[in-house]
């Protein structure tokens, strides 16, 4: 008779070790109140912005020429010119550097366009030009119209 309390007394204190373990490892509440782990690498939905402006061929420095180390690795192919938001047209212009596949942009030269993007709050102004335009990652190009005004 003793082994058999023994025995499940033993088995009495397994199962509530084992129920302990299960429940230290869910978290507290309702399921409905977890949160999702936000994506580090995600960008935030404030970051985007779309502006319309005019897309022209950057200034490209020649291959060989001497000057500030970096400055042709950070000139831009493309620039887009007198940007505006999409949502203010009454806004002042800006300039941004373009940074997208050739293929994107090549067809919109002298078109007036607008584009879907990021800023690169990272990229630094071209060498040499503290009041460069800043540099705006590309994510999708509509042409507004065929010429710029």
């Amino acid at each position: 008779m003793m082994s058999q309390m023994w025995k499940t007394g033993t088995l009495v204190a397994i199962a509530l070790a084992a129920t302990a373990t299960v429940a230290a490892q869910q978290p507290p509440g309702p399921p409905s109140a977890q949160q999702p782990p936000a994506a580090a690498s995600a960008p935030n939905s404030s970051d985007k912005v779309v502006v319309t402006g005019c897309i022209q061929r950057g200034i490209q420095s020649p291959v060989g020429t001497t000057g500030a180390a970096g400055a042709a690795a950070d000139a831009s192919k493309f620039i887009l010119t007198k940007a505006s938001p999409a949502s203010d047209a009454t806004a002042t212009p800006k300039t941004y550097r373009l940074d997208a596949e050739d293929s994107q942009l090549t067809a919109h030269v002298n078109h007036k366009v607008e584009i879907t993007g990021t800023l690169d709050a990272a990229a630094k102004p071209v060498a040499g030009d503290a009041a460069a335009p800043a540099k705006l990652k590309v994510a999708s190009v509509k042409m507004v119209a065929a010429s710029c005004e």
